[in-house]
């Protein structure tokens, strides 16, 4: 067969120079879409050349391999032009200066002067490893957000590359179009003895524009005058004309301006898309009949030769893990098998020969598998960080190893806990195994950097995160470039639910008309999914033995002192699974309730002297009663609504049963009614079945329900005789999604087996029938465990030390289900005394103060200085800010504040932050400052005083104030008033709650309060009302709304059925304080409002006020998950 043609007589051709959507905002369509169009045009090959980054090379080289089409790794790479001077006589461009000549290669309204675009090829992988350099340098040259390399470093690195003149804003296009062909032979000869002759080729695009032809000829009279190659390009940014309309949309977005006004930004047609073979022949016929039979000057006939020669594919990739430093005389295996025998000591001091057997087959399958050295890597960032005083705990697969639990990386004993090792780590798996760490938000940095430090910034960094357009997003980039105005296009998106199945759907029906509708709604749709900017994922790090220029370029994230790689997670995952290329991803992770818990360490170190620690932590037993009252506010895991509806029916009794409620209350086994069947198989109301006799040890547990993915395991090894190995490959397999062939392999085979170990056949398909739908849903006991380990923490830390543990949590905000002032009001139903803001005695966090305890009755205070409570911080005042911290601090040292004069001359607070500690009462008691009044009492006056201080500036003397400020005589605030300010200034009121002061307006509608719901009798139509402090709509939930109410009572639930919800949707959505009406539901301790009607809670004369009132609450917002 003629190379030039396929098998059907169409011409072939190699597309050399195309972009996705990963040139931000400039390609318009995925690396799949351009994979799917280039194998339906017939295409030989693609080149994916984004600007300036690889980012989507592992999903173009993953579609490329399913698709049978060759995909070539390239680059557009942005290079800084500068004056060049000839080293051959005749090649001179005349008397251009430096500052011309950086003048005339300035791509077309660009404003970064003398920069230039040049098209590189990835040939071998020496050449794909000059492409990750190059980018590196470019990065560290130019800055994250304009990347460009000088001529001299491409020199440098062009070893193994093919290089491509480029479009119109390649130097040579520019150069050309400026200063004509003698200035263009300099410019073409100058990478000609860059690359090489055979390495550089002048690129000549069709696209139906005026300057087409007479830009090519010039093009051409280069490539002839300097024996180059000519290669016909289409310089695609989508796969087809259909994207061309999104293409002038995202260049909009880019430019930041409208359709309308975008002009020359935008390209002319829709011919920038994928063409065919024979499009292609068509569009440069005279060229390819000028060539004749001389294949290098047929510019289609040479893209073939191109590709041809590019034989770097992502296979090729080689890295290492860097291996642990050992003391002297040990191999990796040696001194792993040391620790966890030193480990064996203290955690099993009477081991069993079930304990030895278990830490032998560990190690041996660590030694089979070359693992010493990886785990021994994780051993030294723990040892490390517990050496710095920063708490570690693990998460994952990982805690079912008892090698790891030896070694001091996690409390909970696997063996104890029955965690399987398989689960974590087996011969059959050919990658290495996860181990998630956590950490205390505020630390986790520390750990990071001494990684960086510990291995070379050269061989270490983050994994990146792809954000994405949503919805909304997408909505209010397109609005504004249709036309609409800042604040109509946020109003858009805004009324956007993202719990739709069809938000833009319904915005077409509900919110825009006519035609604009079908735009807006065309156009953000295909914008959906397309990668927005990309991010640092949120613990994801690789380190190397070599450094990871030589995987893939290394660029700085806008987080000083780290760097990021251009793949996230699931590129990781394709490389490993598609090109056996495994980069091992440590994930250091973040959480919350560890900087809680290591802070309330803290305070009870302070306060008892006694140091606590998450290994070996006893749980105070009555615990376990207040997680059966749904007593859950605040603590780790057990916290959701759904946990407080499913604790009371559990009624645990020990850490397993936490962990179970841990893993019960997910997306997957709540989709599955997982945790319903245990609840109701648990008190005997559904009866207790097993698929066969030999499973029971496997499922008693659960009452014969599956839940974690270990039982998955065990019921695969001992009905189908799988090793446990194979077995997690099964639960692999059927986890993944997979063709219906496949699964039905899958599914076969295991029947098979099960049938051959003499389960009849009926028997063997129920079996794996119930293992198939487990698969997709069921969740790791040992990653429960760990976690229902710091539940039972933070449950024992609020019992024994409310006023630490409380502090604890507002000092880590945000985290968790609960806004502040559900926090706050929780700890005043625990009894807990909080203290308001104060200028004087208040630091920047929360903190501990001694109180003298409430009198006795005869008026005596007993046991003085012995009753702890929080004063809050004044982190907590919105309107401060951080910037206002150290003014704050650097005051404060000096001593208290003698008067408001005194705090505004030594802060230099602006009027905004002084009215804002006014308002919530932080200057109270302070004298004023002047001769004429004493100390500050009404928040109204203060306010306005501490504003026309601050007016007078820095020279104001604070004994002048009565001199200076004529006071009016302003009304006192009333104590609704001041709820009002503190809500919006703190997002709560202390010892006060809002609805309090609302409750007459309750009463009037005949509303219960949250305490007394759960006293009256099931199905009775009943009322309440609150502040609305949590929506949650799951995925899983089949469109049912879970609302989470709060008065000064307490919580109460709520259940909004999909009618009802359609039908009440934007009071339910739009309003923070609600009145519901439903029948009630009250089920083993657990009560919901089932709701029908909803209306906003809008008093007129709030008790304390004469003053009208909307019944907002401004600065209180609810949380709102999906």
């Amino acid at each position: 067969m003629n190379a030039r043609f396929g098998r059907e007589g169409t011409m072939t051709y190699a597309e050399l120079h195309a972009h996705t959507n990963f040139s931000l905002l400039d390609g318009s369509s995925s690396p799949e879409a351009m994979v799917e169009e280039a194998s339906r045009l017939g295409l030989r090959a693609l080149a994916i050349t984004d600007h300036d980054t690889l980012s989507g090379i592992v999903r173009f080289g993953a579609a490329a391999e399913t698709a049978g089409l060759q995909a070539i790794t390239g680059i557009e790479l942005t290079i800084g032009n500068g004056p060049y001077s000839p080293t051959q006589p005749g090649q001179g461009v005349g008397a251009i200066s430096a500052t011309e000549w950086r003048r005339s290669t300035a791509p077309v309204g660009d404003t970064d002067q003398g920069t230039s675009h040049l098209t590189l090829l990835a040939e071998t992988l020496t050449g794909y490893r000059n492409l990750c350099t190059l980018l590196t340098e470019a990065y560290q040259c130019g800055g994250r957000d304009t990347p460009w390399v000088p001529f001299e470093t491409l020199a440098r690195h062009a070893t193994g590359l093919i290089a491509l003149s480029g479009c119109p804003q390649g130097e040579l296009g520019q150069t050309l179009a400026r200063h004509g062909p003698e200035a263009g032979m300099m410019v073409a000869a100058r990478y000609r003895e860059a690359f090489g002759k055979e390495n550089y080729f002048i690129e000549l695009h069709r696209h139906g524009l005026p300057g087409d032809g007479a830009r090519n000829a010039g093009l051409r009279e280069v490539a002839t005058r300097l024996g180059l190659g000519c290669v016909a390009t289409q310089n695609a940014h989508y796969h087809d004309a259909s994207r061309a309309q999104l293409h002038h949309v995202v260049t909009c977005i880019r430019h930041g301006t409208t359709l309308a006004d975008a002009g020359a930004h935008l390209r002319a047609n829709d011919e920038y898309r994928l063409k065919s073979g024979a499009e292609m022949a068509r569009l440069f016929r005279d060229e390819c009949t000028r060539a004749g039979s001389d294949p290098r000057r047929d510019p289609v006939r040479t893209t073939l030769a191109i590709a041809e020669r590019c034989t770097f594919t992502l296979h090729d990739l080689v890295y290492e893990f860097p291996k642990p430093r050992l003391p002297n005389g040990e191999s990796a295996l040696s001194f792993l098998t040391r620790l966890v025998e030193a480990g064996k000591t203290v955690f099993y001091p009477d081991a069993t020969a079930e304990v030895d057997a278990r830490l032998r087959h560990e190690l041996e399958i660590a030694d089979q598998l070359g693992l010493s050295g990886y785990l021994l890597v994780f051993k030294e960032i723990v040892d490390w960080s517990q050496s710095q005083g920063i708490l570690v705990s693990m998460r994952g697969s990982a805690p079912a190893s008892a090698m790891l639990y030896c070694m001091g990386l996690c409390p909970i004993d696997p063996l104890e806990h029955n965690l399987l090792f398989e689960r974590f780590c087996s011969p059959e798996r050919r990658e290495y195994p996860d181990i998630d760490l956590d950490f205390p938000h505020e630390r986790r940095e520390e750990v990071i950097q001494h990684i960086y430090t510990k291995y070379g910034r050269d061989y270490a960094a983050m994994v990146c995160e792809v954000n994405t357009y949503r919805a909304r997003s997408a909505v209010r980039d397109v609005a504004k470039v249709l036309g609409l105005s800042a604040t109509r296009a946020q109003r858009l998106a805004d009324a956007l639910d993202r719990h739709d199945d069809d938000p833009l759907g319904r915005l077409a029906r509900e919110d825009v008309h006519g035609r604009l509708a079908e735009i807006l709604v065309d156009l953000s749709r295909q914008l959906v999914d397309s990668p927005r900017h990309h991010s640092i994922h949120v613990g994801g790090m690789v380190i190397s033995a070599e450094p990871l220029a030589m995987v893939t370029p290394i660029v700085p994230a806008r987080m000083t002192g780290r760097t990021v790689l251009p793949w996230d997670k699931d590129d990781l995952t394709i490389l490993a699974e598609v090109f056996d290329v495994h980069l091992i991803k440590m994930d250091l992770l973040s959480l919350g309730m560890l900087s809680a818990i290591g802070r309330c360490f803290d305070h009870v170190a302070s306060l008892t002297g006694e140091r606590l620690e998450l290994h070996g932590f006893r749980y105070d037993p009555r615990v376990y009663d207040q997680l059966c009252e749904a007593d859950t506010v605040g603590l780790f895991q057990v916290e959701s609504r759904a946990q407080q509806s499913f604790l009371p029916r559990w009624r645990p009794r020990n850490l397993a049963d936490v962990a179970i409620s841990v893993g019960a209350i997910r997306p997957g086994p709540g989709a599955a009614r997982a945790g319903e069947h245990i609840v109701r198989r648990r008190w005997g109301r559904e009866p207790v079945t097993y698929p066969a006799r030999e499973l029971i040890p496997a499922l008693r547990e659960t009452y014969g329900v599956l839940l974690w993915q270990e039982q998955c395991i065990q019921v695969a090894v001992i009905a189908a005789g799988y090793t446990p190995g194979e077995a997690d490959q099964l639960r692999r397999a059927m986890s993944h999604k997979r063709s219906t062939e496949q699964m039905e392999a899958v599914c076969e085979e295991m029947v098979t087996r099960m049938i051959d170990r003499g389960y009849d056949n009926e028997t063997a398909e129920s079996i794996q029938a119930m293992v198939v739908g487990f698969a997709g849903y069921g969740f790791p006991r040992a990653h429960a465990y760990p976690f229902a380990h710091l539940a039972l923490i933070s449950a024992t830390l609020r019992l024994r030390y409310p006023e630490a543990y409380y502090a604890a949590l507002l000092n880590c905000q945000p985290m968790g289900f609960y806004a502040p002032h559900t926090l706050l009001w929780d700890a005043h139903r625990h009894g807990v005394r909080v203290l308001p803001v104060h200028v004087n005695h208040s630091a920047w966090p929360s903190t501990l103060e001694p109180i003298l305890p409430e009198p006795v009755a005869n008026g005596e205070p007993v046991g003085a200085m012995h009753h702890i409570a929080i004063r809050l911080g004044l982190q907590e005042v919105h309107g401060l800010g951080p910037a206002a911290r150290e003014a704050f601090e650097e005051a404060r040292a000096t001593g208290p504040f003698t008067s408001i004069a005194d705090l505004v001359a030594r802060t230099r607070f602006d009027r905004e932050r002084l009215e804002c500690l006014a308002e919530v009462g932080a200057l109270i008691g302070l004298p004023t400052g002047d001769t004429t009044t004493g100390s500050s009492t009404d928040r109204r006056a203060t306010a306005w005083l501490t504003g026309e201080l601050a007016g007078f500036g820095q020279g104001h003397l604070p004994g002048l104030a009565d001199q200076l400020v004529t006071r009016p005589a302003l009304a006192p605030m009333t104590d609704w008033e001041e709820v009002q300010a503190e809500y919006r200034t703190l997002g709560y009121a202390p010892g006060r709650h809002a609805i309090a002061y609302l409750r007459p307006s309750l009463v009037a509608q005949r509303a219960f309060t949250a305490d007394s719901l759960g006293k009256q009798r099931h199905g009775r139509l009943v009322r309440a009302g609150g502040l609305v402090i949590c929506r949650q709509r799951p995925e899983t939930a089949g469109g049912v709304l879970f609302l989470t109410v709060e008065d000064e009572t307490g919580l109460f639930n709520a259940i909004v059925q999909p009618p009802v919800y359609e039908r009440l949707r934007r009071v339910l959505r739009g309003e923070g304080l609600l009145v519901l009406e439903g029948p009630l539901q009250l089920n083993d301790g657990t009560v919901h409002i089932m709701v029908r009607k909803a209306w906003p809670l809008r008093p007129e004369t709030p008790t304390g006020t004469t003053r009208s009132h909307t019944g907002e609450l401004v600065g209180v917002r609810s949380h709102d998950f999906r």
